[in-house]
């Protein structure tokens, strides 16, 4: 993957030829939309396999926190509602904006 990103409006005029490199080549694309704003366009392959990791990486990271649990080493927290979770994790509610 290159390191320059391309602006949202070049990206936008190639997107057929960015996809296709994407989709064939595996060549992924920087996108910036701003200085805040950035996006990396790759294959719908890589992206399965990212979530594949991901969820091995969360699984694995469940079981370390189980057994830990079962080992008497963390104190777990109990919450009445799904709000009260999401508000002691600062995260914004199903459905809120964030």
């Amino acid at each position: 993957m290159k390191n320059d990103a391309l602006g949202i409006v070049e990206a936008r005029n190639n997107l057929g030829v960015l996809v296709a490199r994407a989709a064939h080549r595996h060549e992924a694309t920087r996108i910036r939309r701003s200085a805040s704003e950035r996006a990396v366009l790759i294959s719908e392959e890589e992206y399965e396999e990212l979530l594949r990791l991901r969820r091995e990486r969360e699984a694995a990271d469940v079981a370390t926190a189980i057994a830990a649990a079962e080992r008497g080493e963390v104190k777990l927290a109990g919450y009445d509602s799904a709000a009260a979770l999401y508000a002691d994790l600062d995260l914004p509610a199903p459905g809120e904006r964030s």
